[in-house]
């Protein structure tokens, strides 16, 4: 008797249990990744530098490194050149990020705030036409490319101290 007893005991435990999985309910969500080719971001050969050239230490205004043309330079010295970046990678968009100002400084504790400019375009030979590319934003690229030229300005001179001054200028880019 005590062995069926406890038979039955167990067999209701076990059918407790039973009914209690009924209770539990299961969903799914579908997982995704999208790979795709490494995304680059290179300094050009030739465009590898932000040079506002040879400026005099009482410059009135503001010197003007313009990043599309340098016909609109402004107090800068006759021999200048802006940076390019070239973005490689898969085609659509892209979120770029960088310096929105640069301290430059002659290592003696004189220095120069350069408030950047960034513009950008798809094709190489659009310098002239690029636009505005803020920090944060998106830009596309086509054909695998987009193209971004900085250049950058800094307040009028007013005694400043001689001597090279120069900086870093950070840049980074991802896929969105």
């Amino acid at each position: 008797m005590k062995t069926i007893l406890k038979s039955l005991v167990i067999a209701i435990f076990f059918v407790g249990l039973v009914s209690t999985s009924y209770a539990q309910k299961a969903a799914t969500a579908p997982a995704t990744a999208e790979i795709l080719q490494d995304l680059t971001i290179v300094l050009d050969g030739t465009l590898n530098a932000i040079n506002f050239g040879r400026v005099s230490s009482t410059t009135p205004g503001p010197v003007v490194l313009d990043a599309n043309l340098a016909a609109d330079n402004v107090n800068t010295g006759s021999i200048t050149n802006v940076a390019q970046f070239n973005l490689g990678g898969a085609n659509g968009p892209v979120t770029v990020f960088y310096d929105p100002t640069v301290t430059l400084s002659d290592g003696g504790g004189n220095s120069i705030l350069m408030n950047t400019e960034v513009v950008g375009n798809p094709i190489v030979t659009n310098r002239a036409t690029a636009i505005p590319v803020a920090s944060g934003s998106t830009v596309t690229l086509a054909s695998n490319v987009f193209f971004l030229w900085i250049g950058g300005s800094f307040a009028a001179l007013t005694n400043q101290v001689t001597g090279v001054y120069s900086g870093t200028f950070n840049i980074s880019a991802e896929y969105n």
